[in-house]
């Protein structure tokens, strides 16, 4: 989404494997940490959220048998539905009607007689010519063909109807996403700044080790030297349960405080208070101005915006800000 908004990515674009038929975002997977799930979900969750907006690219036919993805077009013969038909070119003699393809009116010593009244030929050029096709499994001739899909894995043939469409989109960022990810952005700034401030040492979009001795992204970390204590922090439109118990586990192993940004001002969790509470949680507000207070207001759901009264969190609580 940075990337979007600062115009060094033109867009997020499928990409098809030849070979496999496989769809990847490589530009959406090259930004995602494997803990966000598959790129294509993640994409549509943001054009639900009219953040991103798509644009159909191409479809794409997926094999109901072995569900191998990139099926292929091919015709087939109408007569023995078998892919071995090509198009090619019918030739008919208008003195006798006698119609065939141009081998059979070629003669062994490369010129041509008519089969049907065994005439001789000047050339092909004294026959009528149209487009047919030839099925070389059953040797039948039609004027039309039938549409078929191939699978590239297991070779089934099926009509188009009976495989499973999956249309590909590409995307791009919305004016609404342009906001929200300016809003998300300046949060961070803001954070940045009030912490380098107090004389913190920050690093945006980082990692820290967890309790398994995994790197686990971080939105900004900071570091006091001279105290020797650690702040992770994470910037959230509307965090959740889920978004606060995470951010304290991440906190807990890097045995650092933690500071939870909402840019909403919103909570949202019926138990969420339990976890806010935390005195290694310090929460904070986006206000007007890109400034940063202590105001919040815990919302049961996001579609009822009254369901907790508004309060100032932690506001008598020492706190590592």
């Amino acid at each position: 989404m940075s990337d979007l908004w600062k115009d060094s990515l033109d867009g997020i674009h499928p990409t098809v494997d030849i070979e496999t038929g496989e769809v990847t975002y490589p530009e959406a997977e090259a930004r995602l940490d494997e803990r966000d799930g598959l790129a294509f979900e993640v994409l549509e969750t943001l054009t639900d959220q009219d953040r991103l907006h798509r644009e159909f690219q191409e479809k794409q036919y997926i094999c109901p048998q072995c569900e191998a993805k990139g099926m292929q077009y091919t015709s087939a013969c109408p007569s023995c539905t078998s892919p071995e038909t090509v198009r090619t070119e019918r030739y008919r003699h208008a003195e006798c009607g006698h119609e065939g393809i141009q081998e059979q009116f070629l003669d062994d010593e490369d010129g041509a007689v008519c089969p049907g009244c065994e005439m001789d030929l000047e050339s092909l050029e004294r026959l009528e010519l149209d487009t047919i096709h030839f099925c070389e499994n059953c040797d039948a001739i039609s004027e039309t063909v039938d549409h078929r899909l191939r699978c590239r894995e297991c070779h089934l043939v099926i009509h188009p109807m009976r495989a499973t469409e999956r249309i590909l989109y590409q995307y791009y960022l919305t004016d609404d996403g342009a906001d929200w990810i300016g809003e998300q952005l300046t949060a961070r700034e803001s954070l940045v700044e009030m912490l380098e401030n107090r004389t913190l040492r920050t690093e945006t979009d980082t990692t820290v080790t967890d309790e398994s001795g995994e790197q686990v992204p971080v939105h900004v970390y900071a570091t006091d030297d001279l105290l020797d204590e650690d702040i992770v922090a994470a910037v959230h439109e509307q965090p959740d349960e889920s978004d606060v118990r995470n951010l304290l586990s991440i906190a807990q192993d890097a045995d650092a405080h933690a500071i939870l940004v909402t840019t909403s001002g919103n909570i949202v969790g019926k138990d969420v208070d339990r976890f806010i509470t935390d005195d290694r949680l310090t929460v904070l507000q986006l206000a007007n101005g890109g400034t940063l207070q202590r105001e919040y207001e815990i919302i049961a759901d996001p579609t009822k915006r009254n369901s907790f009264v508004g309060r100032i969190a932690n506001i008598f609580r020492s706190q590592t800000v």
